[in-house]
């Protein structure tokens, strides 16, 4: 149930949340009353996130006294909550356009970009700025991480960020350390240009583009959780550290094996 509740979270269903969408769930039709009790959650408490889920769409209330709760069926319920989020990001993007055309006209254009060097903190933001960063990319972008880092990228929109990336002509190459053949499947799943395997330096991840951006961490947690706000990265766009991490990835990426000869030698 723990996992249940953690996958919730993607969701936008805090803990209370979830509790007590997957209590009613279990329940079946319920009072507050009833349900807070069995629960072991607050009244006032339960009251809140029955409102929310109700502004979700995941759950139902009657008019009668007392107020009787019931649980959409899963299938319906997240499908409900999906088709809100595309329609807010949707929303969003069209607001974006209005917002950059106006901005610009307002802004000072220079034509010198300037040098930052910043902290990205929580999982959820560094996989936003990865995406970002392959997303404009222009040149050859390397993506140097773990094979559960890479896991958890998939269900992010990095993978249709590498697919799009590579209809417009950019080279998107993978490296990565294969200890089970799992493993194999997982990986070629995000669909890079190409992905090769070696036993990596240290445990961290590298995403540089060439003579452009870098984003790097140090040691990753095992922690397969989308909401780990310990995940940090640093975001460069200085020549020097940049030219020196690609430099330091093609190194690797030389002495690396192509995946496809790693699959087949094990399948024959």
């Amino acid at each position: 149930m723990n996992e249940i509740i953690t996958q919730l979270e993607y969701f936008g269903l805090e803990k209370n949340d979830s509790k007590i969408y997957t209590g009613l769930l279990r329940l079946g039709p319920t009072s507050v009353g009833i349900l807070a009790a069995k629960l072991e959650i607050d009244r006032g408490k339960a009251y809140r996130s029955l409102s929310k889920l109700k502004d979700f769409g995941i759950v139902t209330t009657t008019f009668s006294n007392p107020t009787i709760c019931t649980a959409v069926e899963p299938n319906h319920a997240l499908t409900s909550i999906i088709d809100k989020k595309e329609n807010e990001i949707i929303t969003m993007k069209n607001l974006a356009k209005e917002i950059e055309c106006t901005v610009n006209n307002v802004s000072k254009k220079s034509e010198i970009t300037p040098s930052y060097l910043s902290i990205i903190q929580g999982r959820t933001n560094v996989f936003s700025r990865i995406g970002r960063l392959i997303h404009q990319a222009k040149k050859i972008v390397y993506i140097v991480t773990t094979v559960e880092d890479l896991a958890m990228m998939y269900h992010t929109s990095i993978p249709e960020k590498i697919e799009m990336s590579k209809k417009n002509g950019l080279e998107v190459r993978v490296i990565t350390f294969v200890e089970n053949d799992k493993d194999f499947a997982m990986i070629r799943r995000l669909n890079a240009s190409e992905t090769r395997v070696c036993r990596l330096p240290s445990k961290s991840r590298i995403i540089v583009e060439q003579q452009k951006e870098l984003i790097m961490s140090g040691g990753l947690s095992d922690m397969m959780n989308m909401k780990d706000e310990n995940d940090s990265v640093l975001c460069t766009n200085s020549i020097e550290m940049v030219n020196n991490m690609f430099s330091l990835c093609t190194l690797i990426w030389n002495k690396s094996k192509k995946i496809e000869l790693l699959v087949t030698k094990k399948t024959s």
